[in-house]
């Protein structure tokens, strides 16, 4: 292999993972990503491989996978009862429809999910589809304690009727990001969230197709050559960046991979951890 076939490069106190603004253009999702909304979950992205990928196969993960997918209404009986007794206690001075919402909606969730589903991790499966349902019906700001309650009441009685379909989606989505993450080509996160796509690379080649920037970054020493780049020894410490152009043989060739970002980008972090 030659030098220049082969580099290590080293630079202090650079991320592994640069974020870029959604704000800068509309991006359209090719197909091959799922229903992944990139311009609402941003274009901070990464492709994780091997153990550290699986471990981030988790419900918080799945909201963006799984949001729009369980429709059923919240029952007027639930709205009603939470409705009174949260007017009772509402403080016009402190509304927080999120909070809230949240308040209402775990206990309950976990009690129905520990009853119907004992060998889940119900606390995590409520965190997840609270924060779903929570955020989409409190979009709005409220203005008086009517209007607070309305909204988070709706948003905890949403998340109760949907339970059964909600764990569905992530014990599916689980399942898919698992298989993922044992492939050459990874699990692909944006913004914290798991992209359910259906081809990786056929994703990540869609997002190229609309002009975006992908870069492979890494934390720890870097070793890159026309294969790309792999991570040598503790991969916490330091801050490297290294970058190369996969060979025909990678899982993204022909993907360009370039340092540095344009004004609207998306980062694409490829980690390998050696044992």
């Amino acid at each position: 292999m030659t030098n220049f076939g082969k580099l290590a490069l080293s630079f202090l106190a650079l991320p592994a993972l640069l974020l870029a603004s959604s704000s800068a253009f509309a991006v359209d999702t090719p197909a091959a990503c799922g229903k992944f909304d990139f311009n609402a979950n941003g274009l901070g992205c990464e492709v994780k491989v091997e153990g550290g990928c699986e471990a981030e196969c988790t419900p918080i993960k799945f909201i963006a996978a799984c949001e729009g997918g369980c429709t059923l209404t919240a029952t007027s009986q639930c709205t009603g009862n939470c409705g009174v007794s949260c007017i009772a206690q509402c403080d016009p001075a402190k509304l927080d429809c999120i909070e809230g919402c949240h308040t209402e909606c775990e206990q309950p969730f976990i009690a129905d999910c520990k009853a119907s589903y004992p060998d889940r991790d119900c606390v995590t499966d409520a965190e997840a589809s609270c924060t779903q349902h929570c955020r989409t019906n409190c979009k709005v700001v409220p203005s008086s304690c009517t209007e607070h309650c309305d909204q988070c009441c709706s948003g905890a009685c949403t998340s109760n009727v949907n339970l059964d379909c909600d764990l569905k989606c992530y014990a599916d989505v689980e399942g898919g990001c698992r298989v993922a993450c044992q492939q050459p080509t990874g699990g692909l996160f944006c913004n914290g969230q798991y992209v359910n796509a259906s081809d990786i690379k056929g994703c990540i080649d869609g997002l190229l197709a609309q002009g975006l920037q992908v870069d492979v970054s890494a934390q720890g020493t870097v070793t890159c050559d026309l294969s790309g780049c792999d991570a040598v020894g503790d991969v916490n410490a330091g801050g490297m960046f290294c970058s190369a152009s996969p060979g025909q043989d990678s899982p993204f060739a022909p993907l360009a991979v370039a340092v540095g970002m344009a004004a609207a980008g998306i980062s694409v972090a490829r980690r390998r951890n050696r044992r």
